[in-house]
Parts: structure tokens; C-alpha cells; sequence
């Protein structure tokens, strides 16, 4: 498959100056941009595209995107400067390269280019090549410094810090009928913990909706956490709320941050049933929170010295169906809020990254893999 491009001129230019509970931008920032869409050429190798690439990333340099089949266990590798696929790997279940024969739903790429395979009870490092490195396993038989309660667990859904010394998790009750306690902070050097409370991840609880039958919980939808090492420090965000929680490992110190946002709403409203007795009451009752906001994960852009968020709120109803609109914000790499504006002939994707100082978010043309590109251009007066 060759590459090619379509280009969809976008200009925008709106003078911001938004505020956040904490401060207010006194800087003007013009925000304009162009978007193109490119092909990923497969060498006649059909991507795994199932997860719109939810078990992805990109290596440190930005040179090379993994991307993993869970079922398969095959590695696909992406030449993100030639825009082709350059290899694939395939991964061992068992034997002395074994990952084990879980369900991986998590790919994390370290500064040293080794891969994490987060797994719902362990965590296993590969080489680029498929070479088993190390597994973790993060419990009270392997970790100090922490006295673990009956039921506290250590989630295997979090994120570690690019050079690979800390790994930090949701700290949570094994049942999940308790809320979750905090953030655990693990020095994998000396597999000690350090416990970080704070209520922003049980807060979230009050917008779950739990399906049940006969008393018993059978499935349930919520709120996602958005946790991940930016500058060196870990930021935590959510898609109920308008906020940040910035924890510094050097200092031990948790800052909350609260913004006020003039072109979405602020925060989830529960005004939706949050137990349902039947899987029909669940996909409505989803599909009715769907009308409120949701915000997107903090994403850096090195270039601009820039922190970006995009969000999605109710735009309009047509007859039944929701139509959402796309909304940026602006932070400087403080968090303060700069702007938001509104994104036009934008694709939505769960999977976004930026590389070379432009956004890439992922497409899937026609089973084909492709990224939407969006190319700013930012200047302040």
C-alpha cells in the first residue's frame, strides 16, 4: 500500500483569556492549524486495529510506535518517520521468553526502549525483541514500607516513570466495593511503597453505573483516570472533572489544580440512575451520560512548551442522537489554563500523540490504518 495525503485546510485565530479557580492567563495566545490525513503503508500485513491501538505507544524518540494483538500475542512495529510498518515480533505465551498467558490491555514504552505488558496481575518487561527482561508483582509479600490491609491491592493499570525506577498505581480494595485509597508509589530499586492518600480517584465512584442481577454485580461502567510521568512529574486527570492533581515524587507533595471552563461544562452531573437491573437500562443509561462532558487525558507538546486537553461536550441532538463537539485548552507546563477554542473537522480517537510538533490521532480507513494529522500554529501577543 502506498502512503498518501489529504489535506484539509483549518484556520482559526481566537484571542483567549480564560481562567482557572487558581489564576487567570494575563498572555494572548493565537491558536491556528491545518490537518491532514496519512496512510500507514502495511507491506500487505493487516494491522490489529480492534483497540483503535488502545495497547500502543511510541518510543521516547518518537521514531518507533508498538502496537500489540493481545489474542495473538503478535508485536507490530511502525516506522513512524516512513510511515510503514517495519517489522513484527511475535511474543512467547511460555517457556524462558514467556509473558504468560493472561490478558495484556496496557503497552507502556520505557527511555531505554524496553516494553511494559501490564497484565491483570503482573507486569512483564520485554526487550524490543521479545526478550523476557523481568515480570513485577506488586503485593505485601514483595513490597516494604508500606502495612497493607486485608484487601488493599495494588493496581497493575498504572504507569512508570521513564527510566524505569518508579512505578505508581491505583491503591484500591481487591473487591472494589471500597473505594480506592490513593496513589501507591512504588521505588522499584527497593521495592518500597509509599503511600500517597488523596480522594481523587474514589470521588469518581458516585458516577458508576452497576449493572445487577439477583443482588450479585454483573458489569459496570465509570469514570477513567488519566495517570502518566510529564516533566518528570506524575499528573493525574479524569473525564469527570475539570482538574489536575500534579504529584512531585522528589518532595512528596500532591497539588490539586481547578479550572473553570467557559466552553464546556465543568464537571460530570449525576443525573442518571447508577444501578440498573438489566444490560438494556445499563447501554441507555450510558448512552445518556454521553450528553455531558468528558474530558481528555493532559497531553505534553514539547515544541510549545504547551500542555493539551482535548474534551467533547453535547454540541446538539439530532432526532436520538447525540452530536458532541471537540474543545482544546491550553496549559503552560505550570497549569495554568492559557485558552480553549473549539476544534473544527476534527476526528475524535482515544489514541493521540504528538510527534515532529504535530498531533497525531488515530484512524481506521476502511480496516486500513491511517492518522489524522493536526499541525498548529501558535503565536502570542
Amino acid at each position: 500500500m502506498n502512503k498518501f495525503k489529504l489535506i484539509i485546510p483549518v484556520f482559526l485565530a481566537v484571542l483567549a483569556s480564560c481562567s482557572s479557580k487558581e489564576n487567570t492567563a494575563e498572555n494572548s495566545l493565537e491558536f491556528s492549524y491545518s490537518i491532514d490525513t496519512v496512510m500507514v503503508d502495511s507491506k500487505d500485513h493487516f494491522f490489529f486495529l480492534n483497540w483503535s491501538l488502545g495497547i500502543s505507544d511510541l518510543t521516547q524518540d518518537k521514531k518507533l510506535l508498538y502496537n500489540l494483538n493481545p489474542e495473538s500475542l503478535l508485536l507490530e512495529v511502525i516506522d513512524m518517520d516512513a510511515l510503514a510498518l517495519k517489522e513484527t515480533v511475535q511474543l512467547e505465551k511460555e517457556g524462558p521468553n514467556g509473558v504468560g498467558g493472561g490478558y495484556i490491555s496496557k503497552l507502556q514504552v520505557l527511555g531505554n526502549g524496553n516494553l511494559m505488558l501490564f497484565d491483570f496481575n503482573k507486569i512483564v518487561e520485554i526487550s524490543p525483541k521479545g526478550e523476557l527482561v523481568k515480570k513485577y508483582e506488586f503485593d505485601k509479600n514483595t513490597l516494604s514500607g508500606y502495612e497493607f490491609g486485608e484487601t488493599d491491592v495494588v493496581s497493575y493499570m498504572g504507569t512508570f516513570s521513564m527510566d524505569g525506577k518508579t512505578y505508581v498505581g491505583e491503591l484500591e480494595d481487591e473487591s472494589f466495593r471500597k473505594p480506592a485509597k490513593g496513589l501507591a508509589v512504588i521505588d522499584l530499586e527497593k521495592m518500597e511503597l509509599n503511600f500517597v492518600p488523596t480522594d481523587a480517584i474514589s470521588k469518581l465512584d458516585e458516577f458508576r453505573i452497576i449493572f445487577e442481577m439477583n443482588g450479585n454485580a454483573m458489569m459496570s461502567t465509570g469514570e477513567t483516570t488519566y495517570m502518566k510521568f510529564i516533566n518528570g512529574k506524575l499528573v493525574l486527570d479524569n473525564t469527570a472533572f475539570n482538574e489536575v492533581y500534579i504529584y512531585d515524587i522528589e518532595t512528596d507533595s500532591l497539588l490539586h489544580k481547578s479550572f473553570v471552563a467557559n466552553l464546556t461544562g465543568n464537571e460530570r452531573i449525576k443525573n442518571f440512575p447508577t444501578l440498573v437491573e438489566t444490560q438494556e437500562e445499563l447501554f441507555e443509561t450510558s448512552n445518556e451520560k454521553m450528553k455531558q462532558v468528558k474530558f481528555g487525558p493532559m497531553i505534553l507538546q514539547k515544541e510549545d512548551r504547551l500542555i493539551w486537553r482535548i474534551s467533547t461536550d453535547l454540541d446538539r441532538m439530532i432526532a436520538d442522537s447525540v452530536v458532541t463537539k471537540d474543545v482544546v485548552t491550553f496549559f503552560d507546563t505550570d497549569y495554568t489554563m492559557l485558552k480553549e477554542q473549539p476544534l473544527e473537522n476534527y476526528i475524535t480517537s482515544p489514541t493521540r500523540f504528538f510527534k515532529d510538533g504535530m498531533l497525531y490521532s488515530f484512524m481506521n480507513l476502511d480496516d486500513e490504518l491511517a492518522f489524522v494529522r493536526l499541525k498548529p500554529s501558535i503565536t502570542y501577543e
